[in-house]
């Protein structure tokens, strides 16, 4: 029995389909406890799809035990077969024929581990989201009644600057929405905190992560987003399939002789690809290899920003070689090449 199953976030829309290619039932099963266990029993030993989704994990978690399920890659799925008339009941069908058919674009789905590690990583950014909104409303509040802050950007919302926001003169009702924001600022960098701590903790835990915190520039959060994302390094033959999954390749056009190429894919996750960025403007600081390197790309015209990702990628090849021969990382090593190039 092949079973094709459209995950909304309060159902599940089943569709039974024989190993003759009929479909004999159909059925929809909640999202709830009860719903779930009804439709495992309903799946025991089965071929099972689902495509990925937010909203799929947990119906996974709740399957894997007694069926054989794989998860599908959703804009493949669409690729390979789409209807004209859409409909919960449809979707679950085709789902069903595809399993049959072995047409499956399987999406790699994480261990609960590291779905966990890229939860904490997640909500980490989130809440450093809403402080940043926060601090711009303290700035635009003071910005409409005409007062400056003393103090550079890095610094005004330090001891200092704090200080002073708690202590500039403001009128009555301006007064109370500087006080209730500090509260809520005061309220983010304790969660932050809390959040950091506990990514620590389980970066040192995490075998890959404890490699990846050995090169300059990278710390515990990027090591564990580059961790919880790879999972197994063995699912890139390469590190060109790597830098192409986060997205720090240029995007190619071609067609017949002409080939253009341009900015870079920006496939894959977004936070990760800004925290390696992030991390590379570090490195060219601390590092003399990649300050190198950097340095090399500004003087033969390459921009800054340019400069800055390509800077990046390269600090993936390095990620990627070190945990496949699961070395750390050395700055200096015959000519200052760096452990994963020797010999490149």
């Amino acid at each position: 029995m092949y079973v094709g199953l459209d995950v909304h976030k309060d159902f599940c829309q089943a569709a039974f389909l024989d190993n003759e290619g009929k479909f004999v039932k159909e059925g929809r099963f909640e999202n709830t406890a009860s719903g779930l266990l009804e439709l495992a029993q309903a799946t025991a030993g089965e071929e099972v799809v689902m495509e990925s989704s937010s909203s799929s994990m947990h119906v996974y978690d709740s399957l894997v035990e007694t069926c054989k399920v794989k998860v599908a890659h959703p804009s493949k799925v669409k690729a390979i077969a789409s209807a004209r008339i859409k409909t919960d009941k449809i979707d679950a069908r085709i789902l069903a024929q595809l399993l049959r058919a072995d047409m499956i674009p399987e999406s790699f789905v994480p261990p609960k581990a590291y779905r966990q590690a890229r939860l904490l990583v997640r909500y980490r950014a989130s809440l450093v989201s809403a402080r940043t909104r926060i601090k711009n409303q303290i700035r635009s509040l003071l910005t409409k009644e005409g007062i400056k802050n003393p103090f550079k950007a890095n610094a005004a919302f330090g001891k200092k600057g704090l200080l002073f926001l708690r202590n500039v003169e403001l009128e009555e009702m301006q007064r109370i929405s500087m006080d209730s924001l500090l509260l809520l600022l005061e309220s983010f960098d304790k969660q932050i905190a809390n959040f950091d701590k506990r990514i620590r903790d389980m970066a040192s835990q995490d075998n890959y992560a404890k490699l990846l915190v050995t090169m300059k520039g990278v710390g515990c959060l990027t090591a564990l987003a580059v961790a919880s994302e790879i999972c197994d390094i063995s699912r890139f033959s390469s590190y060109k399939k790597l830098c192409s999954y986060l997205g720090l390749v240029p995007s190619v056009y071609q067609s017949s002789t002409t080939e253009r190429r341009g900015h870079i894919t920006k496939q894959g996750n977004a936070l990760l690809r800004s925290m390696l960025i992030q991390d590379a403007r570090v490195a060219v600081r601390y590092s003399k290899y990649f300050k190198h390197k950097y340095e090399k790309l500004l003087a033969k015209g390459v921009k800054e920003k340019k400069a800055i990702v390509a800077i990046a990628r390269r600090m993936v090849v390095i990620m990627y070689i070190m945990l496949v021969r699961n070395e750390t990382y050395v700055e200096e090593r015959k000519g200052e090449k760096p452990v994963g190039l020797l010999g490149q």
